[in-house]
């Protein structure tokens, strides 16, 4: 049975109160929850394994840069196909040292989708089982999603 937005905006609030940033709606009408870095864990295997939450589906993790404010923010969107409810995690991390707990243990997907956001963004999820890169080549240095990415020759424009 689907569970109202507000509803799960309502409760994510009232059992993640100490926990949480900030918890909304947004105009698309999705809830987007940020989290405490230090509770990030506890958080992510509560909307895992809490009878009420269960999303047991993590269909995208994924990073924005923020170079203005100096955070890189990691992205995770879930899905419960319990309640057919969808929504999406944030985690800010410093650009400047960007790290994160792996996820891997709760959701196995995690694996490829966190060596791509190390690969593009510099993020290290600490704990993860193989990160290393997955599209660069494992001497590059750069992170080419990151805004501040300038071509140095290395990326070969088709003519």
């Amino acid at each position: 049975m689907p569970v109202a937005n507000e509803e799960l905006k309502t409760k994510i609030e009232s059992d993640f109160k100490d926990k949480i940033q900030s918890v909304a709606v947004s105009a698309q009408k999705e809830v987007i929850l940020t989290v405490k870095p230090e509770q990030y864990l506890s958080v992510c295997k509560e909307l895992r394994d809490n009878s009420y939450y269960n999303f047991q589906h993590l269909s995208c993790l994924t990073a924005v840069d923020y170079p203005k404010e100096n955070k890189i923010t990691v992205v995770l969107h879930f899905w419960s196909y319990k309640t057919c409810t969808q929504l999406t995690l944030k985690l800010d991390v410093d650009r400047a040292q960007p790290k994160a707990p792996t996820v891997e243990n709760i959701w196995k997907a995690a694996n490829w989708f966190e060596r791509e956001v190390f690969d593009l963004y510099g993020v290290v999820f600490e704990g993860h089982s193989d990160l290393r890169r997955i599209m660069m080549p494992e001497d590059y240095t750069k992170f080419p999603l990151r805004k501040d990415f300038t071509d140095d020759g290395f990326i070969v424009k088709p003519n």
